[in-house]
């Protein structure tokens, strides 16, 4: 990884899935659709005022969607955010 770049890819943990299933709702409304599945399967990260994570979410019927969310750091007391989702991806597309 270099400053201010994503690092390697690594698969989902428990604590990246649950992000993911956070930001569940926010996802379908803003891509007009209901996923029959939403479980995150690949990440990296990003080191800046807190991290962002990149996602790569399986929705079902071998479909995938990418997700960038934002975590503050925790001093601040922020929520979460969705900053960017991509539908119509497949597990071949890379996370960028």
């Amino acid at each position: 990884m270099f400053a201010g770049g994503f690092g390697d890819v690594k698969e989902a943990d428990k604590n990246v899935k649950n992000l993911a299933k956070e930001m569940r709702e926010q996802v379908e409304k803003e891509l007009g659709e209901t996923f029959p599945n939403f479980q995150a399967v690949l990440y990296t990260t990003q080191v800046v005022a807190g991290t962002n994570y990149l996602i790569k979410v399986y929705v079902g019927h071998k479909r995938y969607v990418h997700i960038k969310v934002h975590v503050p750091l925790a001093f601040r007391n922020a929520p979460n955010e969705l900053m960017k989702c991509e539908g119509g991806k497949t597990f071949y597309d890379s996370l960028k």
